[in-house]
């Protein structure tokens, strides 16, 4: 008899403990999907990088990456195709898109901007740690990125 209600005690116990680090997890899950699903949320680390490629101008200049199979990104195309305050360089991150979302994308963006294609995917959107599109980014007459934001907006009233 004494095996036995040792048994449930130890089980009882190890019970116990599964409960308490299940809900742990849960709570961690639960704080990570809160970060992630957060309007408008851009990752710091892009800002203070270096674009040399854009900062030869001497201008300030509005870089945007689209990924033409992204709906937000097509909207965010035509917006950034009718703003006219900066210089303006749009990459397209092409992936597994398809050739009607690509041609949605171009169009979207019309011939305003100078446009630069990434054939092979997303090599320049990986170097500088890019993962969510549209990604717009305000790189300064020097070639860094002073701002980082997902829609014109959101970068205009961070800039203001």
């Amino acid at each position: 008899m004494a095996y036995v209600v040792a048994a449930v005690v130890v089980l009882a116990v190890l019970v116990v403990l599964d409960l308490l680090l299940t809900f742990a997890v849960l709570r961690r899950l639960r704080i990570h999907e809160a970060r992630l699903s957060a309007p408008g949320t851009v990752r710091d680390e892009l800002i203070g990088r270096r674009l040399p490629r854009f900062g030869a101008s001497g201008a300030t200049r509005l870089v945007a990456f689209f990924s033409a199979g992204c709906a937000p990104c097509v909207e965010q195309a035509a917006e950034f195709a009718r703003h006219a305050d900066a210089e303006r360089v749009a990459i397209l991150v092409l992936g597994s898109a398809s050739e009607s979302e690509r041609q949605r994308l171009l169009t979207a963006l019309g011939d305003a901007p100078t446009v630069i294609t990434e054939p092979d995917g997303d090599a320049l959107a990986a170097e500088l740690g890019v993962r969510s599109f549209p990604q717009l980014l305000l790189v300064d007459e020097s070639g860094t990125i002073v701002a980082a934001r997902h829609s014109l907006a959101a970068l205009a009233a961070g800039v203001a």
